[in-house]
Order: C-alpha cells, then sequence, then structure tokens
C-alpha cells in the first residue's frame, strides 16, 4: 500500500511525497472566524484486505495510516488508550514507537519511552473502562501528563447517527469538551473520515468544510461496487499552554 498523499491544509497534494515530510498539525489547525474549523477526509480503502470494520470498533487501516502520517514523524512515538491493532501495525510499519494504555494510571510507566509523544488516540466512549465522570477526567488528565505543546491528542468519537437510538454526536461533544478544557487542553479541530473503496482519483480531502459538507460525508462515499462506507468523527486537542 503506498504511502498516503502530504497535503497542505488546503488539500493541494505535494509531489513524491516521503514518510518524514509530513505537515505539522499547526497547519491543519488555523481557525476560521473563531469556530473550529473541519476537515473532510474521504479514504479510498479499495486494496484493503482487512476484516470488515464495526461501529464503535477499530480504526481502518487506511486512517490509522493517515493519522501516522500527518501527525507524527519517523522515530516520534504514538500513544494509544485503546490497543488498536490498526494503529500499532501504522506505526511500526512507519518507524514510530507504539504504546498500549489502557488504563490511565499506566501513564506512570511512560518514564521509560525515549522517544518523543507527539500522537495520543483516546476512543470515546472507551472501549476498555467503565465510562464515569471520573474516568472522563482521568482520561484527559492522563493525556495531558504526556503531551508537550507538539503533542497532539485525537480522540474517535462514536455516536449515533441522527434518528438512530442512543447517545448523538452532540451529546458526545457535551461529555469530552467540558473534560478536555477543565484540564487545559484546546479543541482545535474536527476531522470527518470516511472509509470507503473510491474510485480511480484515490483519496479526497476538503479542509475548512462547511458543517453541511461534513454531514453529507457522513451519510456515505458512493462506491462503484456498492461497498459499505464507514464514517468517524475525530476530535483534535492540543496543550498549548506547555512547552517542557
Amino acid at each position: 500500500m503506498a504511502a498516503l498523499p502530504n497535503l497542505t491544509p488546503h488539500g493541494a497534494a505535494r509531489p513524491n511525497p516521503s514518510q518524514d515530510d509530513a505537515p505539522k498539525h499547526h497547519g491543519d489547525a488555523v481557525l476560521l472566524g473563531g469556530d473550529v474549523p473541519i476537515a473532510v477526509w474521504r479514504l479510498d480503502d479499495r486494496d484493503d484486505n482487512g476484516p470488515a470494520l464495526t461501529p464503535g470498533g477499530r480504526l481502518a487501516s487506511r486512517l490509522a495510516q493517515r493519522l501516522v502520517l500527518v501527525y507524527t514523524r519517523r522515530g516520534d512515538a504514538v500513544v494509544d488508550f485503546d490497543s488498536d491493532p490498526q494503529l500499532e501495525h501504522a506505526s511500526a510499519h512507519t518507524s514510530r514507537s507504539y504504546l498500549s494504555i489502557t488504563n490511565p494510571r499506566e501513564v506512570a510507566d511512560l518514564d521509560a519511552l525515549t522517544d518523543p509523544v507527539s500522537l495520543v488516540i483516546l476512543r470515546w466512549p472507551p472501549r476498555q473502562t467503565t465510562r464515569t465522570p471520573v474516568s472522563i477526567a482521568d482520561l484527559f488528565a492522563a493525556c495531558r501528563l504526556i503531551m508537550t505543546a507538539d503533542t497532539c491528542a485525537i480522540v474517535a468519537v462514536s455516536s449515533a447517527a441522527p434518528g438512530e437510538p442512543g447517545t448523538t454526536y452532540a451529546e458526545r461533544l457535551g461529555e469530552l469538551l467540558p473534560a478536555a478544557r477543565a484540564v487545559g487542553l484546546t479543541h482545535i479541530l474536527h476531522i470527518v473520515a470516511v472509509t470507503a473503496p473510491g474510485d480511480a482519483d484515490g483519496d479526497e480531502f476538503l479542509y475548512y468544510a462547511t458543517r453541511a459538507d461534513a454531514e453529507a460525508a457522513r451519510q456515505g462515499w458512493p462506491a462503484g461496487d456498492n461497498a459499505p462506507s464507514y464514517s468517524a468523527d475525530l476530535l483534535v486537542f492540543t496543550n498549548r499552554s506547555r512547552d517542557d
């Protein structure tokens, strides 16, 4: 599988990208009009032979690869609070260190990690712990302890589709954003990632998307072979108050 394209914030691909030339997160995080910007990623997994995805399950392999390439550089470390096998594989394949943490108290074990932590991944609601207000606060507090000003924490949010039973995306935000703000994390970007078999054009990226663009993306990506598409809402946080 070829490396994903190295994009500018406006979505223009640079020729012949390398895995070490991925953009830093600051470019994607330009705020417009004081609002958190939205990016829509359409990822073509036509050549992906992995097992079928399930709602609230692991990340799609193309999405895991994209996150690692965009938000880290070779030699960096990825910390995963969800033990996602696709993220572990993407990290190893691109020469990044990978550490799985299923209990926020295990953050103390990071003293032995010498590579800089540039990406932290969380799942919400978490698959590994019981979701309570205390665990929400503990999870973000643990993130902040291992984040520098150059680290991004990305939360993959599972929610019910409009009109379906279950917790809505807006309700998830009501749980997450206050807890993140309480420990000093700043929400800078919302990514709507859609994975499906695409056409000959491959991956597509829309930056500075509207809410209507995001909602249209969630409805699916038409595929010629009628294969299903899967969408994920990703919230990107930084810890700009830290300079250590």
